[in-house]
């Protein structure tokens, strides 16, 4: 009967408004308590909030520095590298890429041009052949340059490698992405070839096309579109002497002088008097 009654009183008592009110507080506070913790934690972390990276390649440093702040962002040099053709000091790589979605203060990584370029040791490449040559040229950061062509009994063998005209020596250091030429054999014979079409290509890439086929480039023009070294490097051929047309053989090693530029308009022109002349020649026949 004791334990029955001692129920009664704890039931009445939970019944009564007093204690029914505190135990709705105590709820209501726990309800707004976490309610107020999400809506905090989601203000800290920034919770669906992100911002687009912009662009800092080509940027100063200060300049790089005023864009992040615009946007709410950090930025951090994480590194120093040459690049043939870039303004030094200015942005030439970044981390995240540009349009990436990402949080207010996050931190962007970029890579500054250096002033000037890490020396690499010049390899040897004198007695293997031309095309090995270039490999090793490139495996060690240069460039292969001027290919002369020169009688001898041993073809496609590289005779000679100099720089500035003058040989280069077991010890010496250049800049990486330097030009070394080479004089190459090519045989005792009287051997000619054909002169490719090399318009609408970069230098580079006409030196690798005229030297597949034992040609050299001779004079460099560059018209007054061309005013940086980035131009230099997008330049593309024009026009060319000797031109190539059918039946136009020169002996092997002569050279070919190339006329570059970036105005689009002198391609296209030279392309429709190139369609002109073909249409020419074949009314003739």
């Amino acid at each position: 009967m004791k334990i029955r009654a001692y129920y009664i009183k704890i039931k009445e008592f939970l019944k009564s408004k007093s204690v029914l009110f505190n135990i709705s507080a105590i709820i209501v506070f726990f309800l707004v308590l976490s309610i107020f913790a999400i809506l905090m934690l989601k203000v800290y972390t920034r919770h669906g909030q992100s911002v687009s990276v912009p662009n800092f390649k080509g940027l100063s440093e200060g300049d790089a520095e005023r864009l992040a702040d615009k946007n709410d962002l950090r930025y951090q040099i994480v590194d120093s590298l040459y690049m043939l053709g870039a303004v030094p000091g200015t942005v030439i790589e970044q981390y995240p890429t540009a349009g990436y979605k990402v949080k207010e203060n996050r931190t962007i990584y970029i890579t500054l041009a250096s002033r000037e370029a890490e020396k690499v040791i010049v390899p040897k490449v004198v007695d293997v052949s031309l095309r090995e040559a270039e490999n090793r040229l490139e495996n060690a950061g240069l460039r292969l340059g001027q290919v002369t062509y020169k009688p001898s009994e041993f073809i496609d063998l590289v005779l000679e490698q100099l720089y500035k005209g003058k040989p280069t020596t077991s010890s010496m250091m250049l800049p990486r992405g330097t030009y070394v030429d080479l004089v190459v054999g090519r045989g005792l014979s009287d051997e000619q070839t054909t002169v490719p079409d090399l318009t609408g290509i970069t230098l580079d890439e006409a030196r690798i096309a005229l030297y597949t086929v034992t040609l050299n480039i001779g004079a460099l023009v560059y018209d007054a579109s061309v005013l940086t070294n980035a131009d230099s490097l997008q330049a593309v051929v024009w026009k060319q002497s000797p031109a190539s047309i059918a039946n136009n053989m020169v002996g092997l090693g002569s050279s070919v002088d190339l006329w570059l530029t970036v105005d689009q308009t002198k391609l296209n022109k030279q392309s429709d008097e190139s369609l002109e002349t073909e249409e020419e020649t074949s009314d003739d026949f």
